[in-house]
């Protein structure tokens, strides 16, 4: 009979488990200054070098993408780094201003009755709240996308973004920007303007309200990634001022809801 022997890590790997966390410019910076063990004016140095950026256009073709490329000098300047165990994510939506996430973060497949019914409390117009009955009862019809998002589990999330400052600049980004409206109100509302004539957007933008909710999950095999983007987010913001492309890097649920012990916590900007 075959037995399963537990091995437990030495204490010095236990002490080495790390979260990397890019709610803030600061928060990354901390975060990095533990994963490679540098000091922070190494780190400041490395990440404002704009040799990096001119060495890479100029070589591109024999190089590899220019994350891994920059991963890669940052080991060579910095030092080895210790991997981190866990990730912090932002979950970027608008709500009720009385939502308080205590179930977590549920795939939309599993809050379409309660997102319902928050619609339609939201509504005065007895006329507005039967428009919006009648889109979810057909399931779309009048606009492809809320139909395709009631219907399809591939979009029903949770998503999140790795660094919570890209949601400021998600348009500027090729971004959807969820702190403005999620995609399957602004959906919903374009099924029903199409349906009757009713413009409903604006007033969900008028009565609820943005909100961001922190979690945390395991790095697992996205570890270096989550390294290689934090880098390219602090470098983009030190050469440009602010985030580029390369912070850019979403967590997708895959219809798996975010537990609430996951949740750090609710800000509502």
């Amino acid at each position: 009979m075959q037995t399963m022997t537990t091995v437990f890590p030495p204490p010095e790997e236990v002490m080495r488990r790390s979260r990397l966390d890019c709610e803030t410019r600061q928060s990354t910076e901390a975060s990095l200054l533990e994963i490679f063990g540098c000091s922070s004016p190494d780190l400041n140095h490395f990440l404002g070098d704009s040799s990096h950026l001119r060495f890479f256009e100029e070589h591109w073709q024999s190089l590899p993408e220019y994350d891994q490329f920059l991963y890669a000098r940052a080991c060579e300047a910095l030092g080895h780094p210790h991997l981190p165990h866990e990730l912090c994510w932002f979950h970027c939506t608008r709500v009720p201003a009385s939502t308080a996430f205590g179930e977590g973060i549920l795939p939309l497949g599993r809050v379409l009755p309660q997102l319902k019914e928050a619609l339609l409390a939201t509504l005065d117009d007895p006329g507005a709240k039967r428009e919006v009955d009648q889109a979810f009862a057909r399931q779309g019809g009048f606009g492809f996308h809320f139909g395709n998002k009631l219907k399809n589990s591939l979009h029903w999330g949770p998503y999140a973004i790795f660094v919570r400052e890209v949601a400021s600049y998600a348009n500027a980004l090729g971004q959807h920007d969820y702190l403005g409206m999620p995609e399957i109100i602004e959906d919903l509302c374009e099924d029903v303007q199409f349906a009757s004539g009713l413009d409903l957007l604006t007033i969900f933008q008028e009565r609820w309200t943005p909100a961001v909710v922190k979690f945390v999950a395991p790095a697992g095999a996205s570890a270096e990634c989550a390294v290689r983007v934090s880098l390219r987010y602090l470098q983009s913001c030190a050469l440009e001022g602010r985030p580029g492309p390369g912070a850019v890097w979403c967590f997708d649920g895959k219809n798996t809801a975010v537990s609430p012990e996951q949740v750090l916590n609710v800000e509502f900007p």
